[in-house]
């Protein structure tokens, strides 16, 4: 009980260091996957686990989310090339 507890805590300081920065951030919302995500900023949605990493790497600000963000969206590019090479094999 103890680590949900600390993720829930360190979530929330997350979340307080983004709205500190001037960055807006959603109620946290449940995918039908039970995975937890935030609306973050006007254009961007990030996982629990995304703000926690910003937290851990000291990035919780807007270049850091947008570059996350950036980063996350090139790796689904390179996967989906990757399976659309693996499927016309």
């Amino acid at each position: 009980m103890g680590n949900d507890t600390e993720r829930a805590n360190d979530l929330a300081k997350a979340v307080r260091l983004l709205r500190q920065h001037g960055i807006t951030v959603s109620f946290p919302m449940q995918t039908a996957e039970g995975e937890i995500i935030f609306a973050v900023g006007e254009d961007f949605t990030l996982t629990a686990d995304q703000i926690l990493e910003l937290l851990e790497r000291e990035e919780l600000h807007a270049e850091g989310v947008r570059l996350l963000v950036e980063a996350h969206a090139e790796n689904q590019r390179r996967l989906a090339t990757l399976r659309r090479q693996a499927a016309s094999s």
